[in-house]
């Protein structure tokens, strides 16, 4: 069995899609195999950026479930049309919201519309896909639990967006 692939520093700009609206993963660690040192930079930079998962605050080293994290802060992007953490690269403050806490506090105040893409909503409503986005936003809110135990694996999440897609 191959060992899977950690790709550690996931985000937006670092997905890319091809001719076929298909996705693909760049910068695999590249950087690292020019600057060893640099793990901590990388791992500071997408703090700063939002995508990093919460375990990694201790400086472990990324794992499947901290890429699933930052898979889930993307989705949130996707559904809010906005950047996890401000859009810019100063370190966060403890005043910083990042989308998956905003999210959690909307959940919590019964306004959860108030996140999506107001777009987002009336096209969802207009075809009828109401559910397909609320399914979208549970299994981004998954991938974005702060235990990685509790988020869903890989072909759980590709399981789930197979079912979205039908």
């Amino acid at each position: 069995m191959e060992k899977p692939i950690v790709h550690g520093n996931l985000k937006t700009s670092n997905i890319l899609l091809d001719a076929s609206f298909e996705c693909r993963i760049s910068d695999y660690g590249l950087y690292l195999l020019l600057n060893t040192g640099g793990a901590h930079e990388m791992l500071e930079a997408s703090a700063a950026q939002g995508y990093k998962a919460p375990e990694l605050v201790k400086m472990r080293d990324a794992t499947r479930e901290s890429d699933v994290y930052s898979l889930g802060v993307v989705l949130l992007e996707m559904l809010a049309q906005k950047e996890p953490a401000g859009g810019d690269d100063r370190a966060p403050s403890s005043r910083d919201i990042f989308l998956p806490a905003s999210f959690k506090n909307l959940v919590l105040e019964r306004k959860i519309s108030d996140a999506f893409n107001s777009d987002l909503v009336r096209q969802s409503r207009k075809s009828g896909n109401e559910r397909k986005l609320n399914a979208f936003f549970e299994l981004a809110t998954a991938c974005c639990s702060p235990s990685p135990s509790l988020r869903p694996n890989t072909k759980e999440i590709l399981r789930r967006l197979e079912e979205i897609a039908k």
